[in-house]
């Protein structure tokens, strides 16, 4: 007779994995493999969190200590979500800048519901609209926002790359770029001048890092979005789904090197992906600012037929 699997045993092995995976998580930098591990740290700290109580429920001590203190090493990860960072250089008085309003949505390629995405548009009312997995398909049936964004900036695509830029307030400049070599999927680069404000808009969609090719990709797009950044002569605010969660080592690296900080900072943990699937949600889709641009608000959007949730974001730029 097979001996038969103890709830307590099932939930023992079931703390051990996430155990493991938070340990692996830790040589993210060395393996793209391991990078994938970095991603779910909200997941192993409620997972392991719930076990630790339910074995301690059962009289078990040994496994919930464990599991207890692992639960608090990924918890130390989530915490700086919930407070604002220090901005390094003075406060942006709210009366001296009009508050302007940024949508980030990924409305995914295969999306044909493009009433939801107008719906968004309107019921949001931003200034700016960054669009990606944007196709012609799409840009067509959208072609009457022209009315209410009267700066355009696109390079739709049949594939899952295409990306798209609306804008209420004049283009000084505005180009499509690629971040590593020609066949890397096109990003967005604009100097927007808002009531006499001008900063630079970064718009982009990265490989996805499920081979070693793409990880690879992604990171040398990241690099180069980094040095994009730095040779900006406005502040800088950049949107897209970059395929990273804030816990991957490569997002840290970003921040640090083109001197950016992450708008979720102060507004919770705010998971974008994948939609419907809420036991997986991390955060992909990011918006990013440099010096000069502080953020008010920053929220999800409701769904729209992606397996993303749109960002919608309010912030201020300092005078030029």
């Amino acid at each position: 007779m097979k001996p038969r699997a103890s709830f307590t045993g099932l939930l023992t092995a079931a703390g051990l994995l996430a155990c493991l995976a938070t340990l692996t998580s830790f040589a993210g930098p060395f393996w793209w493999g391991f990078e994938l591990t970095t991603h779910f740290r909200a997941q192993y700290a409620l997972a392991l969190g719930g076990f630790a109580l339910i074995l301690l429920a059962l009289r078990q001590w040994r496994w919930p200590t464990l599991f207890g203190v692992f639960a608090l090493l990924n918890l130390a990860f989530l915490i700086p979500a919930f407070w604002e960072e220090v901005p390094a250089t003075p406060t942006i008085a709210a009366g001296n800048s009009p508050t302007l309003r940024a949508l980030l949505a990924n409305v995914n390629a295969e999306n044909r519901d493009f009433q939801r995405i107008r719906d968004l548009i309107a019921a949001a009312d931003p200034d700016i609209v960054v669009l990606v997995e944007a196709t012609p398909w799409l840009l067509d049936r959208l072609r009457d926002l022209g009315q209410r964004y009267p700066h355009r900036l696109a390079e739709p695509r049949d594939d899952l790359f295409g990306i798209a830029l609306f804008s209420r307030h004049p283009l000084a400049q505005g180009q499509i770029i690629r971040f590593d070599d020609k066949a890397s999927p096109p990003a967005i680069v604009a100097t927007i001048i808002a009531a006499a404000r001008p900063f630079t808009l970064i718009g982009a969609h990265l490989w996805p890092p499920v081979s070693i090719d793409l990880a690879e990709g992604r990171n040398r797009q990241l690099r180069a979005l980094a040095a994009q950044v730095r040779q900006s002569q406005t502040p800088s605010l950049v949107l897209g789904d970059l395929n990273l969660s804030p816990w991957s080592p490569w997002f840290s690296r970003l921040l640090a090197d083109a001197g950016l900080r992450d708008s979720r900072r102060g507004h919770g943990i705010q998971p974008s992906w994948p939609a419907g699937w809420p036991l997986l949600w991390i955060p992909i889709d990011h918006v990013l600012f440099s010096d000069g641009i502080r953020i008010r608000h920053r929220e999800i959007g409701p769904a729209i037929g992606s397996d993303h949730y749109p960002v919608i974001v309010d912030f201020h730029v300092s005078d030029p």
